[in-house]
């Protein structure tokens, strides 16, 4: 038996959806090994900003230089009637969604200022069907590449007030981004001072394989960051460090846990 820490989703049929969180790639090639009957699924399209399908006007010169490199990694199998789905996406490749989605939004708010026109008192309501969607926890807690589908699930359909669930969505997601960042940033000039909390951390000192240390850094950070999930590099960052703190202690050499 094998043990996937994940449970089937059935918005799009039977599916597992992993991602470094979960499982890092060279396991779940194995899993793909032992239980795809020697098939797998691979989508790795080399990024180019005049193709993709988030488009940025007026590129930032760091993210347009990422041309041709792979910024979204997507590997898959099925198995007993479940497709298990390994997606990851390079931090650079989020922060041009980012910028795209939030060009996006803007765009879509200019057009509607002109073509609706809503009041003053409309937007906001706007503003406080936002702060509703931010005050989820999960919606918080999701990666900023699922947030969306959590919005989705958390507000389907047109609401009540006039505003689609799109636009609150759109708004919120930004909002969470923006916020987020702030946090992260902070909670990063402030490494040194939480690797120590980390480690002494009885669930980290507890965990033997990097996916359940990376589990139990992401939970603490977002304790620490308002509920807000955050980027990669801070995570890894923190618990490496953590993780060299407990190993010092411990009096083991570098190469043991």
């Amino acid at each position: 038996m094998t043990l996937v820490p994940a449970v089937p989703e059935t918005d799009l049929g039977s599916e597992v959806c992993l991602g470094p969180a979960e499982l890092d790639l060279p396991a779940f090639l194995d899993i793909a090994c032992k239980h795809g009957g020697g098939l797998l699924y691979l989508r790795a399209n080399p990024f180019d900003p005049a193709d993709d399908e988030h488009e940025v006007s007026e590129p930032p010169a760091h993210l347009a230089r990422r041309k041709g490199q792979i910024g979204h990694l997507s590997v898959a199998f099925a198995a007993n009637g479940i497709v298990h789905v390994w997606q990851d996406r390079a931090a650079w490749y989020t922060e041009w969604q980012q910028l795209a989605n939030a060009q996006s939004s803007r765009k879509d708010y200019d057009e509607d200022d002109e073509d609706e026109q809503h009041t003053d008192q409309e937007r906001a309501q706007l503003a406080e069907l936002v702060d509703a969607l931010l005050a989820d926890p999960e919606f918080r807690a999701a990666k900023a590449t699922a947030r969306r589908r959590v919005g989705e699930a958390a507000m389907p359909g047109e609401t009540n007030r006039g505003w689609s669930s799109w636009r609150i969505i759109s708004a919120a997601c930004d909002r969470a981004e923006e916020l987020a960042g702030d946090k992260y940033r902070e909670l990063y000039a402030r490494i040194d001072e939480l690797a120590p909390e980390l480690a002494a951390e009885p669930e980290f000192q507890r965990s033997r394989t990097a996916p359940a240390r990376k589990q139990v850094t992401e939970r603490f950070l977002i304790s620490h960051a308002d509920g807000f999930s955050g980027p990669t590099y801070v995570r890894e960052e923190l618990c490496a460090r953590a993780q060299q703190l407990v190993k010092a202690a411990s009096g083991k050499n570098p190469g043991s846990f």
